[in-house]
């Protein structure tokens, strides 16, 4: 099915494995010369007239070549927005022309236009996602220490009026 919708012009579907080889016994089929077959029994590649050399690459190569030398559009060429989905349109497609499940089709168009209206508001912050669970333990034992720290204060500030008041003063 993806071959049908390919652009034949822009990228070539090898007609079998071996690149060329299908060409080249259909060209044979077609021009049943002797000459062709005597070039082909000594290189084992048949040639024709004005026809150069060429190096039979694999498949796997040239599938190679398609996507590590990809053409790509500068980036001040591309402008991306996010619209309102067309569900008439995207039902059309999917369904009549390609085939899936209407009521699939329909429940994923149903959150895709629910994203898309809750992502009119600003986005949220990450801690908005995390929230602190009460630890009742926890709790208890700050208090405790709260309490102990405070008890401490106050034993030495009794400590300190005890000891004197500081400062100069005559020696009695």
């Amino acid at each position: 099915t993806i071959l049908k919708t390919l652009n034949r012009e822009k990228y070539t579907v090898p007609e079998s494995y071996e690149p060329n080889v299908a060409a080249r016994k259909r060209q044979l089929e077609e021009d049943g010369d002797s000459d062709n077959e005597d070039a082909t029994a000594k290189t084992g590649k048949p040639k024709t007239e004005g026809e150069e050399d060429v190096e039979i690459l694999p498949v796997y190569v040239e599938a190679r070549k398609l996507f590590n030398s990809h053409e790509v559009l500068p980036d001040s060429e591309i402008e991306l927005k996010w619209k309102d989905c067309q569900p008439e349109q995207l039902k059309a497609f999917l369904v009549d022309e390609m085939g899936f499940n209407p009521e699939r089709v329909q429940s994923n168009i149903e959150k895709l236009q629910k994203a898309h209206k809750t992502s009119k508001k600003p986005q949220m912050r990450m801690d908005s996602f995390f929230s602190l669970k009460p630890n009742p333990e926890a709790d208890a034992k700050r208090a405790a220490k709260r309490k102990a720290e405070k008890e401490a204060a106050k034993k030495q500030a009794a400590a300190k009026k005890k000891k004197g008041k500081g400062g100069f003063h005559k020696k009695k």
